[in-house]
């Protein structure tokens, strides 16, 4: 692939598990054997050669960028730990590069400068600069020289990072959005604690029950967040920008506009909000979060990444749901969110092969299932579910069966694919800015959907001119 220089440029204990992923396996070769193989002698002659591969013990040394801190980061370092002392031919160093903003930063200065990491975890919205960037390596390009089953990791979430019909990244932690509510105020409502609303019409009927009722103060809340503007344009079942979201061709203008679904969801959000009987606590997300485990909001929506703090932080039952529909779409679903592994190309075979053998290990049943009970996020591989482990797991905590339940429920498609785009980062700040001056008034629903649409057009246009 030509390379195009981009203008905007717990685990309780260390498991011992097999390299053999999703049941397929790496083929029985050895790193050394497969680059024996590839024309390059044994493994410590070709790392000699390329540059340095092998540490001073005399193994593949890799390295693996990423951007999980605290009770997430300790999972991820138990997964790199548990890598490393399954096999004795690779070792990853693991490095933490703060945000995902962060480490997009100082990736794109390596791709100048050189040095980059051997594999690095990529928010999600990143998938488009790193496939146009030309310097990474697609993962489906290794499944059948080492006999992967692409089939152990669930199409729905494989289908976010699949570009012109090849997946190019691995899907690590994996999240949707899911309603969050208060059991306790529910009950004191007087209305079901185990029937959470469906869709925004009974967020209003329910909210308006709560707040009347005296219950709690606030009957629903949500972040002011374009990920929330990007999954509820998924669930009525439309598209964000042209081209099929950017997956046929280049996206080159937004859809939200012309088909309505942007503007449903503005109506929506400030009808809410005049109501009285939600609030806006801002775009930072945590303060939303803050509200409801607090008792204030009775209702949020929220990743289920959060699902572990928000029962762990609050004093009440905490009940969960669908992500809440505008509509009723049969072709409506989720979007994933969350992050995938990228293999970088480095011009090296025997880092490229090793690499590929530690992400190949972390989609394997065990190592999801730990994953996922460690952090919240789903498990990628269906088999993970299947394990006594997850199963125990599972019964003592079923609000996570919600998401999962979710995930299998939404149809693989275009509007679930979520959009491709190159301005992603920049159209969720654009959206927080048409949201808030249309809560306060000084946007009509339909002039911010057109102030949306005119700034992430042109951005657009800008992104695509650069990667001419």
């Amino acid at each position: 692939m030509k390379r195009r220089r981009l203008m905007a440029v717990g685990m309780a204990a260390v498991m011992a598990l097999s390299l053999a992923a999703c049941g397929g396996g790496s083929g029985g070769g050895s790193a050394e054997t497969t680059a024996a193989a590839s024309g390059g002698g044994s493994a410590e002659t070709t790392a000699a050669a390329s540059g340095g591969s092998t540490s001073a013990d005399g193994k593949i040394e890799i390295t693996f960028w990423h951007a999980m801190g605290g009770v997430n980061g300790e999972a991820t370092e138990a997964v790199v730990k548990a890598f490393n002392e399954s096999q004795d031919e690779i070792v990853v160093k693991s490095e933490y590069q703060g945000t995902y903003d962060d480490m997009i930063t100082k990736l794109k200065a390596t791709m100048q400068s050189g040095g980059m990491p051997d594999v690095c975890q990529m928010y999600d919205i990143g998938t488009k600069f790193m496939t146009d960037s030309g310097y990474a390596i697609p993962v489906e390009d290794m499944f059948e020289t080492t006999g992967f089953d692409p089939s152990c990791v669930m199409d729905i979430i494989t289908s976010y990072y699949t570009v012109d019909g090849k997946q190019m990244s691995m899907p690590f932690n994996v999240s949707t959005p899911m309603l969050y509510y208060n059991k306790d105020v529910f009950k004191a409502a007087g209305l079901d604690p185990e029937t959470p609303p469906k869709n925004f019409d009974e967020v209003m009927e329910f909210s308006k029950k709560i707040v009347e009722s005296g219950a709690a103060p606030v009957g629903f809340a949500q972040a002011i967040y374009g990920w929330f503007f990007e999954q509820q344009i998924a669930g009525q079942g439309q598209y964000y920008a042209d081209n099929e979201n950017g997956r046929k061709a280049a996206a080159t203008a937004v859809e939200f506009d012309k088909n309505g679904a942007g503007l449903k969801i503005f109506e929506t959000w400030k009808n809410l909000l005049d109501s009285g009987y939600a609030a806006n606590y801002g775009s930072t997300t945590a303060d939303t979060q803050t509200a409801f485990f607090a008792g204030q909001a009775a209702i949020i929506v929220e990743s289920t990444a959060i699902l572990r703090n928000a029962v762990n932080s609050s004093s009440f039952e905490v009940g969960t749901g669908y992500f809440p529909r505008i509509g009723d779409s049969a072709d409506g679903g989720v979007i994933i969110g969350g992050a995938s592994l990228w293999m970088m190309d480095n011009k090296d075979d025997v880092k490229k092969d090793a690499a590929w053998k530690f992400i190949e290990f972390t989609t394997t049943p065990e190592v999801q299932a730990t994953w996922s009970m460690s952090t919240g996020y789903f498990a990628i591989n269906p088999a993970a579910y299947e394990t006594e482990e997850m199963k125990a797991f599972i019964a003592e905590n079923p609000n996570f069966m919600t998401a999962i339940n979710q995930l299998n429920d939404t149809p693989v498609n275009g509007y679930t694919a979520g959009v491709l785009s190159g301005v992603a980062t920049e159209s969720r700040i654009l959206f927080n800015e048409a949201m808030e001056k249309t809560y306060n008034g000084e946007y009509t629903p339909q002039q911010a959907i057109d102030f949306l649409a005119e700034s992430v057009n042109s951005a657009i246009t800008n992104y695509n001119a650069s990667t001419q």
